[in-house]
């Protein structure tokens, strides 16, 4: 389960939160399970909440207004895209995929099609465009990353702290 990946992949002490779960659930990195089993090992107190945790079958419809709901409920808000909140949480979710895909021995070649699938999944600031190198469509020849450019922006986002991104 990625929550595991992303709560593994953060600083100690740091656990993830409602913003990134439905910042998670929105870039299609979570499920519903997920999030419910997520919910249910939390002592979330409050009507939205066990709703959210406790829906099943064709309730499931209605999954992602009771994840909003459950999320304010237990927060006083729900993050929303373009806010500060969404940008920290968008921002945990980019930097662990990284660093998961950075522990992984993957070839440059290999390392590429991470990275570019994170910038495609969860999105790309600026100062993560020249992690990789893709080819001219007519060179042939496949993407490449240097893993010590990864791991450098890794290390320094880890010293920084999430910031806003475009």
């Amino acid at each position: 389960m990625l929550l595991n990946m992303l709560e593994r992949q953060s600083r100690p002490g740091q656990a993830v939160g409602w913003d990134e779960v439905v910042v998670g659930y929105d870039f299609a990195l979570v499920g519903p399970s997920d999030i419910q089993a997520w919910a249910r090992t939390r002592a979330w107190e409050g009507p939205a909440c066990r709703r959210l945790a406790d829906l099943e079958g064709a309730g499931l419809e209605r999954f992602e207004a009771a994840l909003w709901a459950a999320a304010t409920e237990a927060t006083g808000k729900a993050p929303r895209p373009g806010g500060q909140r969404w940008a920290r949480a968008q921002d945990r979710w980019r930097v662990a995929l990284l660093m998961d895909a950075l522990a992984a021995p993957l070839t440059p070649e290999a390392l590429a099609v991470a990275v570019e699938r994170i910038y495609d999944q969860v999105g790309c600031p600026e100062d993560m465009l020249d992690l990789w190198h893709r080819h001219s469509p007519w060179e042939n020849k496949p993407g490449r990353a240097d893993h010590r450019k990864v791991e450098a922006f890794v290390l320094q986002r880890a010293e920084e702290g999430p910031r806003s991104v475009a």
